[in-house]
């Protein structure tokens, strides 16, 4: 994993409206190139399901 890369789990309407709420107007586009050029990138929800033995898993 890249370490200089930064997550952020806020969508980029979000991030706009917070920085309009700091008196910062953006549009979500200048959002989009703020964030490519501070290398942030989107982290998304990952869901995972146990593999092992279960006694509802039919095989």
């Amino acid at each position: 994993m890249d370490e200089r890369v930064k997550w952020t789990n806020l969508k980029r309407h979000e991030i706009a409206e917070l920085l309009k709420d700091e008196g910062i107007a953006v549009s979500v586009s200048v959002v989009d190139q703020l964030l490519e050029k501070h290398n942030f990138r989107k982290r998304k929800a990952v869901k995972t399901l146990a593999t092992g033995e279960s006694e509802h898993r039919y095989w």
